[in-house]
């Protein structure tokens, strides 16, 4: 099986999926073609892991309630916020539990968050939002295929008081690449994010770029940041890439979720570059698609890509 199979290989995705390979070339504002044979940077790695790299776990970690299972199963020491009430029809929950303090989620993919800071003047209202939320096919567009077999539920989990920041953890096996720190979710001024990438000598340096979601904080990490990132480290052990959020009230820790496809699969800015760390720390040898078995074709590409990872990492 010579490289231009891989090459082959290449071009038949891109034929095979137009829209999508269409997103990764024009994503970051930048123009290539995407490589999801032989991927040469985290973005094309995602869209690798789109095509190949179906890990039945995937499934059960992006049901927003199911990946506290996980979590058990797995002796990850974390409590998510309570969990008050979960079902199907939002007509079903209880009008106390919408006095305030508390979001509404859809299970099953991404922006289906409604926080109630006291409660809704119109049910109905908020019915109907929360319905939309249930019928809507997160992931389809940009092949998020985690996403597709989640039971859809609604569930309504206690907002954590006073709470400081939220950590965004980028893992790869064990090890930690960026960090990028969200404040003032529920605040006056708004909400503003630093990015903390390694310094190289086991500390932290701040990207002075755009964290790419808002303004820049410029804050110290919060006090609980070292305890953050031994559990996501914990997590991250399971896998080859996963992002890990967390929240922190400045003293305790709560689990948010856990997400496979950062951004629908991209990393702004760094996500091009094979130089860096979010790549290079990759290992795709470590994904469920290389370790398992495969057969026919894909057996033939995985036993290739195998060898060229492996020369790739001599020169």
């Amino acid at each position: 099986m010579s490289d231009k199979v891989l090459s082959l290989i290449r071009w038949a995705i891109l034929l095979r999926y137009p829209r999508l390979s269409y997103w990764y070339w024009k994503v970051g504002h930048y123009k290539r073609i995407p490589n999801p044979a032989n991927p040469q940077t985290a973005n094309d790695k995602f869209f690798w892991r789109k095509i190949f790299d179906r890990r039945p776990e995937f499934t059960e970690i992006s049901d927003k309630l199911l990946v506290r299972d996980w979590l058990k199963r797995n002796s990850i020491n974390i409590e998510g916020p309570p969990v008050l009430w979960s079902g199907t029809d939002p007509a079903d929950i209880p009008g106390h539990l919408l006095s305030g303090g508390v979001v509404v989620k859809a299970n099953h993919g991404s922006r289906t968050n409604l926080f109630l800071q006291e409660a809704p003047p119109n049910r109905s209202v908020v019915n109907r939002k929360l319905r939309k939320y249930l019928r809507k096919p997160h992931g389809r567009k940009k092949l998020e295929w985690g996403y597709f077999g989640v039971s859809r539920k609604l569930f309504v989990e206690k907002i954590i008081p006073n709470m400081v920041a939220e950590f965004k953890i980028f893992t790869f096996g064990e090890r930690v690449e960026r960090l990028q720190i969200i404040y003032g979710r529920f605040s006056e001024e708004g909400i503003s994010a630093d990015v903390w990438l390694p310094d190289g000598q086991g500390g932290w340096t701040l990207f002075e770029g755009s964290p790419e979601i808002t303004r820049n904080a410029n804050r110290p990490m919060p006090e609980t940041t070292q305890q953050a990132l031994d559990v996501a480290r914990q997590i991250g052990d399971h896998f080859d890439h996963m992002r890990v959020d967390i929240l922190t009230d400045g003293h305790s820790l709560w689990f948010s979720e856990l997400t496979i496809y950062n951004l629908a699969g991209m990393i702004p800015i760094v996500g091009r570059d094979p130089a860096e760390g979010v790549n290079t720390s990759w290992d795709l040898q470590k994904s469920w698609f290389m370790q398992t078995p495969q057969s026919g074709w894909k057996k033939l590409y995985a036993d290739r890509l195998r060898k060229v990872i492996a020369s790739a990492d001599q020169t």
